[in-house]
């Protein structure tokens, strides 16, 4: 190979060279423009998670300052509640008026307790028992305790045990369709409307011997609200003062519950009824 030749293929390897040089170049300035930018963004979100902190901080710090006087006020009636409940403070109500309200939601919270008590093993359902509340409180409770006489069952009704009957069948098809209780919201939602629906369409028809459309208006207690009234007893005079009222009613004629409302041979023939489960 001649010189001239050499100096060629000299020539062209190092013109290649220069190029993958001008490319690595090229990269370099790239990646580091790219880097910078990373950078910047990196410290943009930086600055954005500290102003979302400090305005997470304002913000609870703000919230708790408006909650604290309702709180205090709730904390001060509840406290009232609990004092005029300890000194035996009377219920403004007649005597008369009052042990018919009394023997209404005593039947009622019978027939619930049968149905709750459904199975010859042992088996209990609270939670059905609640998504009973749900609709019974503002449908049956509530309105007896406004003075509503229509609402007034002073004897236990021919038809309850078969309201018994049909409830526990409600509590073993759910048992059926689902193993997991009522207490969930999504179940809740799922089941919850059956047996308010139930209660509404059938077993309240049943008792009174006929069906109000007012009933289908009334909207029931949410979960939230009966496992307030399940879990907080303290703060039911407060949030439910009606139902609180209606249930010192039951304890205070107690005695004239068990002699005059058929309530005693009612409890032991739901006992005999029981459902295989």
């Amino acid at each position: 190979m001649s010189k001239r030749e050499i100096d060629i293929h000299l020539h062209r390897f190092a013109k290649q060279v220069q190029n993958f040089d001008d490319q690595v170049n090229s990269l370099e300035q790239l990646v580091d423009g790219r880097i910078k930018q990373l950078r910047k963004t990196i410290s943009s979100l930086e600055l954005l998670k500290e102003q979302i902190g400090q305005a997470v901080d304002n913000y609870k710090v703000a919230t708790e300052r408006e909650l604290k006087a309702p709180l205090r006020q709730m904390e001060k009636e509840l406290e009232e509640a609990r004092e005029a409940a300890a000194q035996g403070t009377p219920l403004v109500i007649d005597n008369k008026e009052g042990l018919d309200k009394a023997k209404t939601i005593a039947i009622f919270d019978s027939i619930l307790f049968a149905i709750s008590n459904w199975s010859l093993d042992g088996q209990t359902a609270p939670d059905v028992e609640l998504a009973c509340q749900s609709v019974l409180f503002p449908v049956v409770y509530e309105r007896l305790m406004k003075g509503s006489t229509d609402y007034v069952i002073p004897t236990v009704p021919a038809s309850a045990l078969e309201v018994v009957r049909r409830g526990r069948e409600q509590v073993k098809y759910l048992r059926s369709v689902s193993e997991i209780g009522l207490v969930s919201p999504d179940t809740w939602n799922e089941h919850a409307p059956m047996i308010q629906q139930w209660w509404i369409r059938d077993a309240l028809p049943l008792l009174y011997g006929a069906r109000d459309d007012s009933w289908e208006n009334d909207n029931p207690l949410s979960l939230t609200e009966v496992l307030e009234w399940r879990d907080q007893p303290a703060s039911r005079a407060l949030h439910f003062p009606l139902i609180f009222d209606g249930m010192e009613l039951v304890d205070r004629f107690g005695e004239e519950i068990r002699e005059f409302t058929g309530l005693p041979n009612f409890n032991k023939n739901t006992i005999e009824t029981r459902l295989e489960p």
